[in-house]
């Protein structure tokens, strides 16, 4: 039976930047909580992106206690609308694979792979995890709740935007569901979701990228699942701009369908917006150092190669930065780039100095953000 679907992925993504909320429609609340905080330090930057951890709790529940509810309609499409790009971004690293359709069963195809297996198909890929509650044909019953494991893989980037990859497995019934989404630059997401045997929905889930190591006991078939956490602790990155929050919106459609995926009864939307709130401060970017090292003698016309280290000791990425290196005889001018905050960068420098002699030689690095830092070596040049 097909049980997990794009529900999942779009339950995951509804909610993302909101403070607790309830919608209400066709006998069902949506209740959800998200915490996105900054991986370092109290506060996001105003005035540049940060890496942040972000975990989305959800909740399906309906109206009435059980059996006075019993069923929750399935969701069926989600048009989902998010802080654009120069407020949220995904970032996919260049060197983390990409794990590959043909490994996850492309959606609606069940691939029913359990999560070790399906590590092993993709190593190196996981970007976060979670886990999901689900109720068999629409029941709120207890006991008809299964349970769910959730790996999120890097999609890599599809026309320059970031996709990601979504599958889960339920132990109890050994079925996996892949599905996947592609955030725009005005952080819209439009989900149109499979056909679920029975009408299946998702009951709650949580999920977290990069998130931490989950560990799950499974009694009923000895064994422990571990759910990793993601690889790559910067790929969802955020900057809070005048403490304005980080808005969202959603219109998701409910309707029942029959097993050949034809409407059964009305549909229903629900509509929901709101603002999350957080707190940006003023980073700045610093050139800290400048340390060289190298030959103090060399010979007229040969090429020497010296390493230099240039260190941004600031709060933010240092941008544009160039290192020349200067003095009689001696010249040099090349773009080093960008040195995010806390990192070293190290410039091997190639010079064929043409005087004879003790030369003072500076070494220089200049950003357009962080200012600039000098340091000198004194060389002798010899014939």
């Amino acid at each position: 039976m097909k049980l997990f679907s794009s529900a999942i992925a779009v339950f995951m993504l509804l909610f993302a930047f909101a403070v607790p909320t309830v919608a209400n429609a066709a006998g069902e609340t949506a209740e959800a909580g998200v915490t996105i905080s900054p991986r370092s330090g109290p506060s996001f930057f105003s005035n540049a992106f940060s890496a942040a951890d972000w975990r989305v709790d959800t909740a399906i529940l309906p109206s009435g206690p059980f059996p006075d509810v019993p069923k929750i309609t399935p969701m069926k499409v989600a048009d989902l609308g998010f802080p654009p790009s120069s407020a949220l971004t995904f970032n996919p690293k260049p060197s983390m694979p990409v794990c590959p359709d043909d490994q996850l069963g492309p959606p609606p195809t069940a691939n029913s792979i359990p999560v070790p297996n399906m590590l092993a198909r993709c190593p190196g890929s996981l970007i976060g995890n979670g886990t999901a509650i689900f109720g068999l044909a629409q029941s709120t019953s207890p006991t008809a709740t299964r349970d769910g494991e959730i790996l999120v893989f890097n999609g890599g980037l599809v026309g320059g935007l970031p996709k990601i990859k979504i599958y889960a497995y339920s132990y109890d019934t050994s079925v996996g569901i892949y599905t996947s989404a592609i955030l725009q630059p005005d952080g819209q997401l439009l989900f149109n979701i499979p056909q679920l045997t029975s009408d299946s929905s998702v009951r709650s889930l949580n999920l977290s990228i990069p998130g931490e190591e989950i560990v799950l006991p499974k009694p009923n078939f000895a064994l422990t699942v571990t759910l990793p956490a993601g690889l790559d602790p910067n790929y969802v990155q955020a900057k809070c701009v005048d403490n304005a929050g980080f808005p969202w919106t959603a219109d998701f459609t409910l309707g029942s369908r029959d097993t050949g995926n034809n409407p059964v009864g009305g549909e229903v939307t629900i509509d929901d917006d709101g603002i999350a709130p957080c707190t940006g401060v003023v980073g700045r970017a610093t050139i800290g150092s400048v340390q060289v090292s190298g030959p103090a003698k060399v010979k007229r016309n040969k090429v020497a190669t010296y390493s230099v280290r240039v260190r941004n000791s600031g709060t933010i990425a240092a941008t544009g930065v160039r290192l020349t290196v200067s003095g009689r005889g001696i010249s040099f001018n090349a773009p080093v780039g960008t040195i995010n905050a806390g990192v070293t960068r190290t410039v091997s420098v190639k010079v064929k100095p043409k005087s004879i002699g003790k030369i003072k030689a500076t070494f220089k690095a200049t950003s357009g953000n962080a200012g600039s830092k000098t340091a000198t070596k004194t060389v002798t040049v010899i014939k």
